[in-house]
């Protein structure tokens, strides 16, 4: 079946949404311009899921005229950029309507008091009976003791809500999608402009938000990683080997001597996909990382990447980490993975786990490599054992 596509005027009228909403809220400006704009006729409202497809109604989206929708465009990459599909999951009950309603009540306080125009009655603290400036895990609560509800938002599974029916399936790539890693870049950008140049025009909702995005771990892993993955490429930058392909530069007579030759300076990295890893801190793992070998004048051929729970899964040639797509979400064993690298035929020197820790480990380092395990701290509080004395750890306890 053909899907439907956007006209030219659906999406004339949809750009100037776009610049409107931009002129009303420019702090969102990397968001709004990142959202994957999606057909669904006779889906009567907009909604997003967590890939950054924005589903829209092209009746609606004339109906509503420019202005009442890019309130509605700043309302749904609120929900995106608030992680309300994430929030959702880790509640202790899972109800996608009235969480999809307390993500509203949210987010739209900080629309009306910034005079943002929202199309029918949106759904505010007030109506709940509750203030301004909570979070939704607040007005959450307050709506599972309720039994009177207004129709379901549909905002889409990006909310927190219910999945609509004209949501793609991940692996659906003729509509562009945006990965968990670049979407929490997508985050990390707003909320440097929110408390940046436009700190004293955005509303007290946003720059909380902000503040807890950007606000520094307690251990601060960056800098950690940073200092253990140079002192790993230093160890093995200035090695030699020696190999009979090239012959010695000292000659004797009825002798061939071997030559040195330097070996490949590569990184080898574990990406563990297993159900129980936290992909926030993932995603902001592997960018970091990413953008450190590229410091160390490491390019895509020197990174050679695989993704395992129990099985794994080698990564083609990764240009930025922006590009992964994590495989995974069974149990964790990344022994194999390990063992994998250690064989590879662009082997590396520095091997680089990303994991929280629940994995059993090899007895012994693979030969002539550094293993550094940046270990993921679970939500849930948990503590993996210590993983063995020749591998350097560094703990991200918190990301954002």
């Amino acid at each position: 079946m053909t899907r439907p596509v956007l006209s030219s005027a659906d999406l004339d009228e949809l750009a100037a949404a776009r610049l409107l909403a931009l002129e009303q809220m420019p702090y969102l400006g990397t968001a709004l311009f990142e959202i994957v704009p999606v057909a669904a006729p006779g889906l009567g409202t907009f909604g997003v899921d967590a890939a950054w497809r924005l589903y829209l109604d092209p009746e609606v989206l004339h109906r509503w005229g420019a202005r009442a929708t890019a309130g509605v465009l700043l309302h749904e990459v609120g929900h995106l950029l608030r992680e309300h599909h994430a929030r959702h999951a880790e509640q202790p009950r899972q109800d996608p309507w009235r969480w999809n309603l307390a993500a509203d009540a949210e987010i739209n306080d900080d629309l009306l008091a910034a005079g943002i125009e929202l199309p029918g009655g949106p759904i505010t603290p007030a109506w709940l009976g509750q203030p301004d400036g909570e979070l939704a895990e607040t007005y959450f609560t307050s709506l599972l003791a309720s039994c009177e509800l207004p129709s379901d938002p549909a905002c889409g599974s990006g909310a927190g809500g219910h999945r609509l029916p004209v949501e793609l399936e991940d692996d659906e790539d003729d509509v562009p999608r945006r990965t968990a890693i670049e979407a929490e870049m997508i985050r990390r950008k707003v909320a440097e402009e929110v408390v940046g140049p436009y700190a004293g025009t955005v509303p007290g909702g946003w720059r909380r938000w902000a503040a807890r995005a950007l606000d520094p771990p307690v251990i601060d892993w960056r800098r950690r990683l940073r200092g253990v993955v140079r002192r790993g490429l230093s160890v093995h930058a200035g090695q030699l080997d020696i190999t009979y392909r090239r012959p010695g530069r000292r000659r004797i007579p009825g002798v061939v001597s071997p030559g040195l030759v330097q070996p490949a300076l590569r990184v080898g990295v574990v990406l563990d996909t297993s159900a129980s890893m936290d992909h926030v801190q993932l995603s902001a793992a592997l960018a970091e990382l990413d953008g450190l070998c590229r410091r160390a004048g490491l390019g895509p051929d020197d990174l050679v990447v695989v993704t395992a729970d129990v099985e794994v899964h080698e990564v083609g040639r990764l240009r930025h980490a922006g590009d992964l797509a994590l495989r995974g979400g069974g149990g964790t064993d990344l022994r194999p993975a390990l063992a994998h690298l250690a064989a590879h035929r662009r082997r590396p020197r520095v091997l680089v786990v990303l994991t929280d820790g629940f994995t059993p480990w090899p007895s012994r380092p693979p030969a002539g490599t550094t293993v550094i395990a940046v270990i993921l701290a679970r939500r849930d509080g948990l503590v993996p054992a210590d993983p063995p004395p020749f591998v350097e750890v560094v703990t991200v306890a918190s990301v954002g």
